[in-house]
């Protein structure tokens, strides 16, 4: 990025997720805020009056992107709009930090890759856990000190919150446009374990429960990992508490991620990893990627095996059977 011009930044969609966005470029020099963009007029002046005090507000997303002079754009809309609103800022010319999905169909996935690369834009997906430093750290210990823990032979899931009890109402307990908890949170599970691992999911088995609403809000899934790897996950979405552990089972140790706590266990012993890396964010790490020019670690490649996950639990639940996953390029 020339250091005599900044970014010129747009931010679609306003609310919570939105605002995390907003606390990382707070004191960013590099961004110079263009136009907030939500459909409640209150939700935009809200955010434009704590984060971005120089943009403009639309309430249309086609107005965002025609009326103001924008290099990239955030989105942070419902799951159901950000393929055909990534597809737009592409067109534009835009840069593009997107909010997971990046879509929900495979077709709309391999588009995005395809126009990505014919763009030489930076279109990233906001998986916030790959720029942790537990994450980080954890796939640095499978990788450059894989002999540590010997080949992985089981990796287990668990993870609960009070998601449910807010759900109701909003477009979170619409199945035309979220498929629930295993999906809406759990996916961050599921690409870490691919981000830390290289593990996909072959084969699964999964139950699930609605719990009054209209999506699932508890899943239990067996599952059978790339490379004959053993695994289970589980996801309660009305819990009265938050907990998410990340079991990865080797021949020769274990390694743990709980609640952001990364623990090598040996001879009945769990210890904390000493040299953690530290911790970064998707949206300082989209901006240095738009300065070299180099993909983050989250390009619209990573979409494809959370949506092969997502596909085959539902496939399973229809059916009541295991299901191969399609986890073909």
């Amino acid at each position: 990025m020339d250091e005599t011009r900044r970014l010129r930044l747009g931010l679609v969609g306003c609310g919570i997720i939105a605002r995390r966005h907003g606390g990382w470029l707070r004191h960013d020099p590099r961004v110079d805020w263009q136009v907030v963009c939500d459909p409640r007029p209150e939700a935009a002046e809200s955010f434009r009056n704590e984060f971005a005090t120089t943009a403009k507000i639309e309430t249309d997303f086609a107005a965002a992107l025609d009326r103001h002079s924008l290099d990239a754009v955030i989105l942070c809309t419902p799951n159901a709009q950000h393929y055909p609103q990534t597809c737009a800022a592409l067109d534009r010319g835009l840069h593009v930090l997107c909010e997971k999905p990046l879509a929900l169909r495979r077709e709309e996935i391999d588009d995005l890759i395809v126009r990505t690369a014919a763009s030489g834009k930076i279109v990233s997906v906001a998986h916030q856990r790959r720029y942790l430093g537990a994450y980080r750290t954890a796939r640095r210990e499978l990788t450059e000190r894989a002999e540590l823990y010997g080949p992985i032979h089981a990796v287990q899931l668990y993870l609960c919150e009070g998601w449910s009890q807010s759900i109701v109402g909003t477009w979170r307990d619409d199945p035309t446009q979220n498929l629930g908890y295993f999906g809406d949170a759990g996916i961050h599970l599921i690409d870490v374990v691919h981000f830390v691992s290289g593990l996909q999911a072959e084969r699964l088995y999964a139950v699930s429960d609605r719990r009054g609403c209209k999506v699932e809000v508890t899943t239990r899934v067996l599952i059978r990992w790339s490379g004959g790897v053993d695994g289970s996950a589980q996801f309660i979405g009305d819990a009265h508490h938050f907990r998410e552990d990340i079991h990865f089972h080797g021949r020769a140790a274990d390694l743990l991620i709980r609640d952001g706590r990364v623990l090598r266990c040996c001879d009945g012993r769990c210890e904390p990893i000493a040299d953690p890396l530290p911790d970064g964010n998707p949206t300082t790490a989209w901006l240095d990627a738009i300065e070299s020019g180099c993909p983050t670690v989250s390009p619209p490649e990573v979409a494809r095996p959370i949506l092969d996950w997502n596909q085959g639990v539902m496939a399973s639940l229809r059916i009541d059977d295991w299901i191969d996953v399609d986890s073909s390029a």
